[in-house]
């Protein structure tokens, strides 16, 4: 027979979790199951179910052996108002990636410049400066309307909405 002195009974080693890092930083714990070309296959904790979960909707893999798995490095980093010169406009609303959130919409008037390229250059600066304000990765121009006629010095108010990563 055995005593144990101490009074402490040995507790049984808790399982720490795999991370599934999806696109746009969201983070679960899971056991992962198994890993096939196209999928992952986990179980979340808790659950007595497996799920699956496309491959190209996951960033990473993080396992409880601390090895990371990297299948789709993130496209956009948070970018700061300093950083307005990484935005991309579009006119495409296909070109919106699909992981991205609406942040709102905006709108700028540039004063009037020498020519219309160099104006039209302003207001997307101006634009691309506003997205970065709300913490936006990509613009879509939803409306661009000039001013100033042959002759008259051109103007420009350019409409869209800011599209990025929502903080959770």
């Amino acid at each position: 027979m055995t005593l144990n002195l101490n009074g402490q009974e040995k507790k049984s080693e808790e399982k720490v979790a795999d991370t599934i890092v999806h696109r746009g930083g969201k983070k679960t714990p899971v056991t992962i199951r198994r890993i096939s070309n196209n999928m992952i296959y986990y179980r979340e904790e808790g659950e007595t179910e497996n799920s699956e979960i496309e491959r190209k909707l996951v960033e990473k893999v993080i396992h409880n052996t601390g090895r990371v798995e990297v299948f789709n490095p993130p496209t956009f980093e948070m970018i700061t108002e300093d950083d307005w010169r990484h935005v991309i406009i579009t006119e495409d609303p296909d070109d919106i990636l699909q992981h991205l959130d609406e942040l709102g919409e905006i709108e700028v008037t540039s004063p009037a410049g020498r020519n219309r390229r160099t104006t039209h250059r302003n207001a997307e600066i101006r634009l691309k400066k506003q997205a970065a304000a709300k913490g936006g990765t990509m613009v879509l121009v939803t409306n661009t309307r000039f001013r100033g006629g042959f002759g008259d010095v051109p103007s420009i108010t350019m409409k869209g909405v800011a599209y990025g990563i929502m903080p959770h």
